[in-house]
């Protein structure tokens, strides 16, 4: 998505990455095109050959993955273009499993049909299978049909659920409770700027999680355990202070990935096969327009209308194999077809920005943003460390993750998220 100092909205369609996306790509490595086939345990799931006979789908699947993330937005929770990860962590680490070193030596025993313990906290094999069907739902996770990647998104899975019991324990310990309007706020807010005021408006918006496979309820809980989360961060990172000597001693290090990078405004057109895509690109060739291709043909809705126009986007904006294609054709050629997480996709480089190198002056209080937020981070993931080791998780062994007390990574495959948040209320 566009960074903070930016403008125009980047559509969540065929290219552009996860919502708060902002200068780095989005990783997929965990990601399988079409609707997920097994459940963890390997079963197949009941419900997913109707969902792959519904053709709006994928439409339904790019709305709603950016939802959870917009929501930080309308819940006051700030971002910054080189902002670190808090809010996400479930997703976090699914993508990227832990990192470090902590030999777990004696993981003990769960009871039959248990996936993991926290303390007295079982969880079965089917609440797990519950959880990856509400992460797919919330967020469009895929669950991978390659049995060596199930593998490991099973372990992945099983560890974000533990890191979310255990933050939600602590956040009950430090007396946080959000109440259920604040919540429903939150998502009034929302539901009031994407789809308008009144019943129907709300209605229409239920209607539509219902078709995704989740529910307002499901909503509203993860909202009030972002926003519980939020506190505990706060709380955890108060008094931290960089000086403006640190800055200007920062500055020379990283004045290079300060700078505002290559932009280029692009027009794309997503279909559901390379065949599609390869005709669409030989009919561009034949002198067809492609804008008028794009209203007509695009699978995506949000940006259908406008002939495929995406905005004025940075590399680090767009899917990784798409920026490379896109960001290697001169203005005004057409590239692809390309495929990435949403289909085939064609692309039109209508005009390219180059980039201006960052000035101290113009950049002072975004460093200064960005060393604070990476010292709240440090304090935020030396404390989860230290949660985690003493929550006493025991895993099934075909649930252990490589690093079972190692804290989630900082980033997802390099994404960029949510900038360090303060508490709520202040």
């Amino acid at each position: 998505m566009p960074a903070e100092d930016e403008t125009e909205e980047v559509t969540p369609g065929a290219v552009a990455t996860l919502a708060e996306q902002d200068e780095e790509p989005a990783a997929a490595d965990e990601e399988v095109d079409g609707a997920a086939a097994e459940n963890l345990d390997g079963h197949e799931s009941g419900d997913e050959n109707a969902a792959a006979d519904d053709d709006d789908e994928p439409r339904r699947q790019s709305r709603l993955r950016a939802l959870l993330a917009r929501v930080r937005a309308f819940a006051h929770l700030p971002r910054s273009r080189k902002g670190w990860a808090v809010l996400v962590v479930v997703l976090v680490v699914i993508a990227g499993g832990g990192t470090g070193g902590y030999l777990w030596w004696n993981a003990g025993r769960v009871p039959a049909g248990a996936a993991f313990r926290v303390g007295d906290t079982v969880v079965t094999i089917d609440q797990l299978n519950a959880e990856a069907d509400r992460l797919r739902a919330l967020y469009g996770l895929q669950i991978p049909t390659d049995p060596a990647k199930l593998d490991g998104f099973r372990r992945a899975v099983a560890k974000a659920d533990a890191v979310r019991i255990i933050l939600d324990d602590q956040a009950r310990q430090h007396g946080i409770v959000i109440a259920d309007k604040t919540a429903q706020d939150v998502l009034t807010r929302y539901i009031s700027q994407q789809a308008g005021d009144g019943a129907d408006a709300h209605a229409s918006f239920v209607q539509g999680l219902g078709a995704a496979g989740t529910s307002e309820g499901a909503v509203l809980d993860e909202i009030k355990h972002m926003l519980a989360v939020n506190q505990l961060f706060g709380q955890q990172t108060q008094g931290i202070t960089v000086t403006d000597q640190q800055v200007r001693d920062a500055f020379p290090k990283r004045q290079a990935s300060l700078g505002t990078p290559e932009k280029r405004d692009i027009h794309n057109i997503v279909v559901r096969t390379q065949d599609e895509a390869q005709h669409i690109r030989d009919q561009v060739s034949s002198g067809a327009v492609f804008e008028d291709i794009a209203k007509s043909s695009s699978l995506d809705d949000q940006t259908r209308a406008s002939g495929g126009d995406l905005g004025t986007l940075s590399a680090g904006q767009l899917d990784p194999d798409y920026a490379k294609v896109a960001f290697a054709a001169p203005a005004g050629a057409v590239f692809g077809p390309v495929q990435t997480q949403y289909g085939w996709n064609v692309g039109k480089v209508v005009s390219i920005v180059p980039p201006v190198p960052a000035q101290f002056d113009a950049v002072q209080a975004q460093l200064k943003q960005q060393l604070t937020d990476e010292q709240m981070m440090s304090r935020w993931q030396d404390w989860l460390t230290q949660q985690i080791r003493a929550a006493d998780v025991r895993y099934a062994d075909d649930y252990r993750p490589q690093d079972p007390d190692a804290p989630p990574p900082t980033q997802m495959g390099g994404q960029p998220a949510a900038s360090v948040p303060a508490p709520v209320g202040k």
